[in-house]
């Protein structure tokens, strides 16, 4: 069988399709929902913490939080957090959660009255184990250490080790999420291009499957969007190992999942889980979500699960995710503090059926924030920046903003810093001091904000990911900043300068430029 094209774009598809809605949202209605009778009964907060994990303090208050937001489990997704040891020994980052903090995190969950899924990935999304040495000869392709090659039996000796070192560490879980989304490399290897694709997947994801069932006694679940393209008939034996999650992050859940998607499903399987999203699925480098499509996307999934659970002997609930990053190589996206008011207004949705007005005090009062008298309008204020996020970094965006809009306008909306001037050496100093004149300003703003982030981080991460958050988002500004500096003191020291023309940059001449 040949390579499989290109891989689905999932986020993309599903940022594109949140963007084009223009409809505006429904104001919230006092009293109950009216004419919908179904609130899942089971409502899971999913915390992704790949290669940046929350202090299990902090982790207790949010279970706290969340619990009185409506939740009743979390689905624990450790990648390369957890204290795997032996064989795994490698995959464990450097700042993982030892085994005390699996179990002061378990008991923190139990005292808040929360169940505990624990998610591992085994098929796709490994690129925390297959980006080592170690593992590298089980990539289905060498180019792409996403997916783990099927055909070869260490494939399963290294999942299974997986599986059974989580849960270990889990002995009262009831379900364990094995992941298997987005598997978008299979059929590469010559002994996987010799198999049919679909084949490839329901064999391996059932070998793994048993493996949990029988040696662990847990009930697997699985993501569903590797299933959409399956045949009822070919899903029926899967059917009866595990239970599908179907995730989508947009406000029409059935422009991913169509009704014939369901009735597939309802034919195949006897239990099914929902999963929405309340951070982390509109932009892979913002910092705040939009709390406004999230909501919508979380309405959305009332409408549709009011509409399917009947089909389903059992319609288990819904998790609410919350990605940290899109992948294990991708940068950070919103972190937990600042989804925490996407995810209190979704809970609370979720768990009386409708977004009314009676919620948003529920809101107000659960997050405590200095701004909750102020009335909630998510049509002119998608992301609560007058609302919750008065508690969450309010400076970060506007202050990003200044020192952009300040860089953006010294170096190309003018004419005396730009890169040709500090590349010949050609400007009138008086002119590089008068747009000089905000720098000091702008960099103190900047650097001021280092510092406020850096104390605020601390409290719920370790020093790694609160130096690599500021990394991402705030010091390249700075740097660009001081080089806008440096390159103003320079520039401003030359006394003569050069008759014109000048000569013709000699990189130009690659394009047949400046031969003269």
């Amino acid at each position: 069988m040949a390579p499989p094209a290109a891989p689905e774009q999932h986020w993309a598809d599903a940022h594109k399709l949140a963007a084009e809605d223009k409809l505006p949202l429904k104001e919230p209605q006092p009293g109950p929902p009216k004419g919908r009778t179904f609130i899942p009964q089971l409502r899971f907060v999913h915390f992704d913490l790949k290669g940046a994990p929350p202090k299990v303090a902090y982790l207790k208050q949010v279970f706290l939080l969340i619990r009185e937001a409506g939740a009743n489990g979390i689905l624990l997704e450790y990648e390369d957090m957890f204290p795997y040891h032996g064989m795994l020994e490698p995959i464990r980052a450097k700042n993982a959660f030892k085994k005390s903090d699996i179990a002061k995190i378990l008991l923190a969950a139990k005292e808040s009255k929360l169940e505990v899924i624990p998610l591992v990935q085994t098929f796709g999304h490994l690129e925390f184990v297959l980006k080592l040495p170690e593992f590298r000869h089980i990539r289905e392709a060498d180019e792409h250490p996403t997916a783990l090659c099927p055909s070869r039996n260490e494939s399963f000796t290294v999942v299974s080790a997986i599986v059974d070192q989580v849960l270990e560490l889990h002995p009262n879980a009831k379900w364990l999420h094995i992941g298997c989304d987005e598997v978008f490399h299979m059929g590469y290897c010559s002994r996987c291009m010799q198999r049919d694709r679909e084949d490839l997947f329901l064999t391996h994801v059932q070998r793994v499957a048993r493996h949990v069932r029988e040696r662990h006694g847990r009930v697997p679940i699985i993501w569903d969007d590797m299933l959409r393209q399956i045949s009822a008939e070919k899903l029926k034996p899967l059917g009866k190992l595990v239970e599908p999650m179907v995730w989508s992050y947009v406000k029409d859940v059935y422009r991913f999942i169509s009704y014939s998607n369901w009735a597939t499903y309802s034919e195949a399987f006897d239990a099914i889980w929902a999963a929405s999203a309340f951070k982390g699925a509109f932009g892979e480098t913002l910092t705040v979500p939009n709390v406004r499509m999230h909501l919508e996307n979380n309405e959305g999934w009332l409408e549709v699960m009011n509409e399917q659970h009947a089909k389903f002997p059992n319609f288990r609930g819904i998790v609410v995710t919350g990605w940290q990053r899109y992948d294990h190589f991708a940068t950070l996206c919103e972190l937990l503090p600042a989804g925490l008011p996407s995810l209190i207004l979704n809970l609370l949705v979720l768990s009386n059926g409708a977004y009314s007005t009676d919620l948003v005090s529920k809101f107000q009062e659960l997050l405590k924030c200095s701004h909750s008298r102020t009335q909630m309008d998510l049509q002119n204020d998608p992301y609560l920046w007058q609302k919750g996020y008065g508690c969450f970094f309010p400076w970060l965006s506007s202050a990003i903003k200044k020192a952009n809009d300040y860089l953006h306008d010294v170096t190309i909306g003018k004419a005396w810093v730009t890169e040709y001037n500090v590349r010949r050496n050609m400007t009138l100093p008086s002119r590089v001091d008068q747009v000089l004149e905000e720098h000091s300003s702008t960099l103190y703003t900047l650097t001021s904000l280092i510092h406020q982030a850096r104390d605020v981080l601390r409290e719920v991460f370790d020093e790694y990911t609160v130096a690599e958050w500021i990394e991402q988002n705030i010091y390249p500004s700075v740097v660009r900043l001081e080089k806008l500096w440096n390159d103003g003191l320079s520039i401003k020291k030359t006394r003569t300068w050069p008759v014109r023309p000048l000569e013709p940059l000699p990189d130009l001449r690659r394009f047949n430029i400046g031969g003269v």
